[in-house]
């Protein structure tokens, strides 16, 4: 069972550090870029990414600290590091409800909302960043927080 329990905390490490990463280099990086490269490129773009992210990588990368957390619990049940992986698995799939409720439907309405140019864009973007921006961040500091939680439970247990 020590083999099982080490390889599937060692997949909700990795998958919950490269979650983070994703959503907090989006908070600070990619949506930034995009607002100072203007709406009508901002808006084509996002929707490009949104359609791109879809894929099988991305959803074990995204629901792996959920998954294999959950599975890292069970075997780890007779040890402390159960307390630990639980913890830090609630964290991240707290942030794969914030996404689920809020994020993608904001997806959802910036590509319904197709080819848009000047202040038709702006407007798209203002609002899609309005909502999506702050809700990422919150998702960000859960998923980042999942990962400290679990890199001090295996440190002291």
């Amino acid at each position: 069972m020590d083999l099982l329990r080490d390889v599937l905390v060692t997949l909700t490490v990795v998958t919950t550090g490269l979650s983070a990463g994703v959503l907090a280099g989006f908070g600070y990086a990619v949506i930034p870029g995009l607002t100072r490269a203007g709406a009508d490129v901002a808006v084509a773009a996002m929707q490009r990414m949104n359609s791109a992210i879809l894929n099988p990588l991305f959803a074990v990368i995204f629901g792996g600290g959920v998954v294999f957390g959950a599975l890292t619990v069970w075997a780890s049940w007779g040890s402390g590091l159960r307390w630990w992986v639980l913890t830090a698995t609630v964290l991240t799939a707290l942030g794969v409800v914030i996404t689920m409720v809020v994020n993608v439907p904001a997806n959802d309405r910036l590509d319904a909302a197709g080819v848009v140019r000047g202040d038709e864009a702006v407007r798209v973007w203002t609002r899609f960043t309005a909502v999506w921006g702050p809700w990422n961040i919150v998702r960000s500091v859960l998923t980042t927080a999942a990962v400290a939680v679990l890199v001090v439970g295996l440190a002291v247990g």
